[in-house]
């Protein structure tokens, strides 16, 4: 009897685990799945219990949560691509009409060479802008950009990216003063860390007045790595996008730009293995400060690229 009864108590825990217990854990590890984003687990559905029926259940709750996450997914990139598309619309249009004027006026016959030349830099200076803009937004649409690390001076850098903002007739007055620290050397792109600089350079002198207009560069090293200070004396961020200044297609009151430039920035400083951040703004102006990697990180980052 004894045996029996061993027998069949093992009968029935077998018979429990089968219908309740592996169903369960099957279910369990399904919802802990669906946690992490996988719709593919394989559900068992064993029976005609309620165990069975909860599975089924939730089958078709996690296959309606599928479909309605692409469908969301879709709407989302649709809406990006049409403020995407507004936004390069609009801000497209004002080089383009100014080229146009600009061609315009060119074909007159009673033109000096000084009013041609004028003309012709007014073109040249709108057909750059909408070269920045669209490569703006090439380098944000890649996943990663192609950053070729080499050990280098970012003085030779900095200085070129601050003659290139001052070549613009309209920034010329704009103050821009450079100051570097004993240790200005480490592993970095040149080209990809003065698209950072033009950037933030072009931003703050869209801030900043015209005639009393100041941004004060510094290059500093530190235990942590180089670090790059970019100061101006504007108004400072508006409040209302202070929290997404880094966001794509965030812009206030300016008349350029598509609202990547500082996406753009983020970008180049991540797969640098930096980061960049507002150190500070109000109305005394605004700093953006840029953290590079310590020499030994970033050399190993080189090797790996």
């Amino acid at each position: 009897m004894g045996i029996a009864a061993l027998l069949l108590g093992t009968l029935l825990v077998f018979l429990i685990s089968t219908t309740f217990t592996r169903p369960l854990a099957n279910l369990v590890a399904g919802v802990h799945a669906l946690e992490q984003g996988d719709y593919d687990f394989p559900l068992h559905e064993v029976g005609n219990d309620e165990v069975s029926e909860l599975t089924s259940a939730f089958r078709r709750m996690r296959s309606t949560l599928q479909d309605t996450q692409g469908k969301l997914i879709e709407s989302e990139r649709l809406a990006t691509l049409g403020q995407m598309a507004s936004t390069i619309s609009h801000d497209l249009r004002h080089p383009l009409t100014a080229i146009l004027a600009n061609a315009e006026f060119l074909s007159e016959d009673k033109l000096t060479a000084e009013q041609r030349q004028d003309f012709f830099q007014e073109i040249r200076i709108a057909v750059n802008r909408m070269t920045n803009e669209l490569g703006s937004l090439l380098g944000f649409s890649r996943k990663s950009t192609d950053v070729r690390p080499a050990y280098g001076d970012l003085r030779q850098t900095v200085r070129h990216a601050a003659q290139t903002v001052q070549a613009v007739p309209e920034h010329q007055e704009i103050h821009i003063e450079q100051h570097f620290g004993d240790r200005t050397e480490g592993w970095f792109d040149p080209d990809k860390v003065e698209r950072v600089l033009l950037n933030l350079l072009f931003n703050a002198c869209e801030a900043v007045d015209p005639e009393t207009g100041r941004i004060d560069i510094t290059v500093a090293s530190t235990d942590e790595g180089i670090v790059i200070r970019v100061a101006d004396n504007g108004p400072g961020i508006p409040e209302e996008i202070r929290g997404q200044v880094f966001d794509p297609f965030v812009s206030h009151g300016k008349e350029k730009g598509i609202g990547l430039g500082l996406a753009v920035v983020q970008k180049i400083m991540q797969d640098h293995g930096g980061e960049v951040t507002v150190e500070r703004t109000g109305p005394q102006g605004t700093t953006f400060l840029l953290r590079f990697p310590a020499q030994e990180h970033a050399a190993a980052r080189a090797a790996a690229s």
